[in-house]
């Protein structure tokens, strides 16, 4: 059953949980790595086209006011988009930690690509 609109999942409570441990590392979180990242610590869109998918999170949780987007598309075109964590966003942490903790458990670092 497809949840309504400006709902806050589990998906999307795992891609906050991630970028907030980018940003713990000084890494950067893009859409991209953050697809990566979904498949290898909790084994979610693992096909190619599943990436859509994770543009369309990125999509709603900056359109709910928990994730800024900053892009430098007119001076580059083929910059990459980089979201960081609001207040807002980190006020939902006690929703997000236990993918934190998953996270931060894990064997090794996000991987950089």
């Amino acid at each position: 059953m497809v949840k309504p609109k400006g709902t806050t999942g589990a998906t999307k409570m795992k891609i906050l949980a991630l970028i907030c441990h980018n940003c713990e590392y000084g890494k950067d979180s893009y859409g991209y790595t953050l697809w990566q990242s979904l498949k290898d610590y909790f084994y979610i869109y693992l096909k190619d086209s599943d990436v859509r998918n994770v543009y369309h999170h990125l999509s709603e949780l900056t359109h709910l006011g928990y994730l800024t987007r900053m892009d430098n598309l007119e001076e580059d075109p083929n910059k990459k988009c980089l979201y960081q964590l609001t207040e807002k966003g980190r006020g939902l942490e006690a929703r997000y930690a236990p993918y934190l903790d998953i996270v931060r458990r894990s064997l090794g670092p996000i991987r950089k690509y």
